[in-house]
């Protein structure tokens, strides 16, 4: 595995800025997930009703946001700007938390402002990473530059809740959020490195900056509508993530109540996540390459989703077990599923459009999030666990099927200026344009927190 993710570090030289100050972003979102809502809980009182509020209030932002931000990620004139820019923003306004404490000024009205102007801050910086990628990378490198991104984003998720929790305990939640502030100025610092050139047709990229900005929104939706393959995958990647979140939510409620599992191997079960992702990160273009995009993406999501049945499954099969198992299933299928989807988006839609786009995507699979957590949550009090869990289950199933689907309509405009050809299926001409078909990291959605 090693060996692999340092072929994959070879083949994305011009990316490594990039890819370094994502990871370091992440492991600065990972301390915040830990240390705002301790804030609220251990220092302000809060109740658990408005600590539900401040997680939902991020992710609601990050959602309702980024149909707007997709436009300017596609007005920007270099991706180097647009991430040095939100950067700053978004460290300067985590800095107020720890200033506040300092001048014991910290209430929960700021809290959810702090989380609220975060949360959009942090979907700016994800979409335009996402659209800057295939500015810096020839197209035959995308899958091995996604694999990368999905790397450095599988080892913040692992390295940041073990450093969040030590700086919590030992500097206290409002310094720690002020490490996450450091991490974004980290990030400055590698974006800066990011070289200027894009792959865009001025040309077009011209004619996508001509207009009102309603235009512009309502011109990311019809290249959309264009494309059915990526609403289909949208709606796929928000069932994974409606569902997916409800049995994050109640994962550990679960585990301990109904299984009676201690955390030492529930922390077992995590570490297989971890592991079994950076597995799947090292191999992906190689699977993706082998059994063709066209395959990669109907098939993956499906599984994934299916493997979620397994949770409940524990309640009568071996429960530590059936939880690893689980764990590899999921991690695996979810995170080439992924790396797949994102470069199939990348793909199919001319730079020119791209954060358009992507913002629309993740604007669904983002509010599905804290949807399916407090539904998911509120049907268990009244309902009980197991029963819960299979619904969720089944609906992130049936949704993850839905990139699965083939029917008329498929075909994908002809390429324009600026798109990069999408990669055929091996032996069989399929191209992925043509297939009827974007809580887990590789869902495109963290376990705590918006991605950034």
């Amino acid at each position: 595995m090693a060996a692999r993710l340092g072929w994959l570090r070879r083949r994305v030289g011009d990316l490594s800025p990039l890819v370094a100050a994502h990871g370091v972003g992440v492991v600065g979102t990972e301390i915040t997930a830990l240390a705002l809502p301790t804030l609220a809980i251990l220092y302000l009182g809060a109740s658990p009703l408005v600590a539900s509020a401040l997680f939902a209030i991020e992710f609601g932002a990050h959602a309702l946001a980024s149909p707007v931000l997709g436009v300017l990620v596609d007005r920007a004139r270099t991706p180097r700007r647009l991430l040095v820019g939100a950067s700053l923003g978004y460290a300067a306004v985590v800095l107020t938390v720890p200033a506040a404490a300092l001048l014991d000024a910290l209430t929960i009205p700021l809290l959810g402002v702090v989380a609220a102007v975060a949360g959009g801050l942090g979907a700016l910086i994800t979409i335009g990473l996402q659209a800057a990628v295939p500015t810096l990378v020839p197209a035959e490198r995308l899958v091995e530059a996604n694999s990368a991104m999905a790397g450095a984003r599988s080892v913040g998720q692992v390295a940041g809740p073990a450093l969040a929790g030590w700086l919590v305990q030992v500097w206290g939640a409002a310094t720690a959020m002020g490490v996450d502030a450091a991490t974004r100025l980290l990030g400055v610092v590698a974006y800066a490195r990011v070289r200027t050139a894009g792959a865009a047709d001025p040309k077009a990229r011209a004619s996508g900056m001509a207009g009102t900005f309603l235009g512009q929104l309502r011109e990311g939706a019809t290249a959309m509508r264009q494309r059915p393959v990526l609403i289909r995958v949208a709606v796929a990647a928000a069932a994974l993530n409606f569902g997916g979140s409800a049995l994050g939510a109640l994962y550990l409620v679960f585990a301990y109540q109904e299984l009676d599992l201690s955390p030492g191997l529930i922390g077992i079960t995590y570490v297989v996540s971890s592991v079994v992702s950076m597995l799947a990160v090292a191999v992906a273009s190689q699977v993706i390459r082998t059994i063709g995009m066209a395959r990669v993406v109907p098939v993956f999501a499906p599984l994934a989703g299916a493997a979620l049945f397994l949770i409940p499954a524990a309640a009568v099969a071996p429960p530590f077990v059936t939880l690893v198992v689980y764990e590899a299933i999921f991690s695996f299928c979810a995170t080439v599923w992924f790396i797949a989807t994102t470069t199939l988006q990348q793909s199919l839609v001319p730079i020119h459009q791209l954060g358009r786009v992507i913002a629309l995507g993740r604007a669904a699979t983002t509010l599905a999030i804290p949807v399916g957590a407090l539904l998911g949550g509120a049907l268990a009090q009244w309902w009980g666990l197991v029963p819960t869990l299979i619904l969720f289950a089944t609906a992130a199933l049936l949704g993850g099927a839905a990139s699965s689907l083939r029917g008329i309509g498929t075909a994908t405009p002809a390429p324009e200026d600026g798109t990069i050809s999408p990669i055929a299926s091996p032996g069989d001409g399929d191209q992925v344009g043509s297939i009827t078909p974007t809580s887990r990291p590789a869902v495109d959605a963290a376990r705590r927190r918006p991605e950034s």
